[in-house]
């Protein structure tokens, strides 16, 4: 039988996938989700406050106000150097990275094919972590500074994204799905496409 860690309520519906788990300060996970009000909220269960009725309180809740309809959410260590997680908001024209232990925001940057779907991690032979877009017919990546490093298209509208060692080799491969019922594998070092339609 599970037992609850924690139990609290949310003041907003939680949006359809928009939810990550990020270590802010380095050590603790902290829940992460978007809501369909265009908030971010982040929720620490390490420092939770407990009420009279032993439910956690919703004290210790921090809010970003995005103030537009959040289409994916992630978090990562994005700065190469620092080792605690940022967190990555997407909406259907701009990307938007924030740290909370900082309470700053990292880039704020205009994305007009869209963001469908977001992720976090290296592509390809770039050594730095990115945050990889999937868009309107393309992906693309940031660096910590916001900077485009990766650009590629596909087929039609991505709708996920995902790494994993799909060939065996040792190495992540990014896949991307899209709304034409394909399955894109972009492979590292080397700028292969491969197509698996289902």
């Amino acid at each position: 039988m599970l037992i609850p860690a924690f139990t609290f309520k949310l003041p907003s519906q939680i949006s359809t996938s928009l939810i990550t788990i990020g270590k802010y300060d380095g050590k603790h996970s902290s829940l992460t989700v978007g809501t369909s009000a265009g908030k971010v909220l982040i929720h620490n269960p390490h420092e939770h406050a407990t009420s009279n009725e032993g439910e956690e309180s919703n004290h210790q809740l921090k809010t970003l106000n995005i103030n537009k309809e959040i289409t994916a959410l992630s978090a990562g260590a994005l700065h190469p150097e620092k080792n605690y997680d940022v967190i990555l908001v997407g909406t259907q024209t701009n990307l938007f990275a924030y740290d909370v232990e900082q309470n700053a925001d990292v880039f704020y940057k205009d994305v007009p094919d869209g963001i469908n779907a977001l992720i976090f991690g290296c592509v390809q032979s770039i050594e730095e972590p990115l945050a990889v877009v999937g868009g309107n017919c393309s992906i693309q990546g940031f660096d910590h500074q916001g900077v485009e490093k990766f650009w590629s298209v596909t087929g039609d509208n991505v709708s996920t994204l995902a790494f994993c060692d799909a060939t065996g080799d040792g190495n992540s491969e990014l896949l991307v799905g899209s709304d034409d019922y394909a399955i894109r594998i972009f492979q590292q070092v080397r700028y292969i496409l491969r197509f698996l339609h289902s």
